[in-house]
């Protein structure tokens, strides 16, 4: 059966959220002794029934949790993504050193984009920009003063103008860049056992964390057998929460990824091209 990364990825997350919702059960069960078994004994429903009901239950309660938790979490991650992009927003060419100036992910930018990349320019610094401009003024002032009308153009506006490119297309550079990084974060390498784990992971983490909540208010939770293995899983998630926030704002954590999915891409075109070609002259 073919299904897209998407309906797998919904399929593990929702199926995966029985175990909060089942786990939630359980507290409840213990926090108000008799209340599941109460309605276990129920005559008028089926034991099957019954199973139907708690396994919905659950699945409904656990999915209340991970979507509650998912956007607690991408309420925090924005917050501080959008700080930071505030505080350490610059125009591109004012950055010293930047992923975009890499010359192997510009080449396999260029081999997919082909005509639609921007110039290829050496981004004129203030400093190389100072460094000519005191080189073209000394050079003029140990110069006769031609006549006006013979007067070439004037290096130092030309020099300005090629700055200016360069400022242009390094901005250029950058836009590529920045929706390659998005592209490489939300859809790269996010196979079949990528959405299993993802899935599972997120819904042992919302287990975990809510184990450590219940534990606050009911004793019977207390157990080291309960709580270490809920620790484990909110410093995993944690982890991972610290790292994809690092990843989405460090520019630099993608550019390898980048130049991959760039030559995975540019391979990908060229068979398809050559599977036209060949469909194109069969007789």
């Amino acid at each position: 059966m073919d299904l897209s990364k998407y309906h797998v990825d919904k399929l593990f997350h929702f199926a995966a959220g029985i175990i909060p919702g089942f786990t939630a059960l359980l507290i409840f069960e213990a926090a108000n002794p008799g209340s599941l078994s109460w309605f276990l004994s129920l005559g008028a429903l089926g034991y099957k029934t019954k199973l139907a009901l708690v396994i919905l239950a659950s699945f409904v309660v656990g999915n209340t949790m991970t979507t509650l938790l998912s956007a607690i979490l991408g309420g925090i991650g924005y917050s501080i993504g959008f700080k930071r992009g505030q505080q350490e927003y610059k125009p591109a060419h004012t950055f010293e050193v930047a992923p975009w100036r890499d010359r192997l992910w510009r080449i396999a930018l260029k081999n997919v984009m082909g005509s639609d990349t921007p110039d290829d320019t050496l981004l004129i610094t203030e400093g190389m920009f100072e460094q000519q401009q005191r080189m073209i003024e000394d050079f003029q002032s140990s110069q006769t003063l031609l006549p006006q009308f013979q007067l070439p153009l004037d290096p130092l506006l030309e020099l300005k103008s090629n700055k200016l490119s360069s400022e242009i297309n390094d901005g250029k550079w950058q836009e590529w860049y920045n929706h390659f990084h998005r592209v490489v974060l939300e859809k790269h390498n996010r196979d079949f056992v990528f959405h299993i784990r993802t899935g599972l992971y997120f819904n042992m983490e919302t287990t975990g964390l809510y184990i450590l909540l219940s534990a606050l208010m009911v004793p019977s939770v207390r157990h080291w057998w309960c709580i270490v293995p809920a620790c484990a899983w909110v410093l995993l998630l944690i982890s991972e929460s610290y790292y994809g926030i690092h990843r989405y704002s460090n520019m630099w954590s993608t550019l390898f990824d980048q130049i991959d999915y760039l030559n995975e891409t540019r391979l990908q075109k060229s068979k398809e091209g050559l599977v036209r070609t060949s469909a194109d002259t069969s007789p």
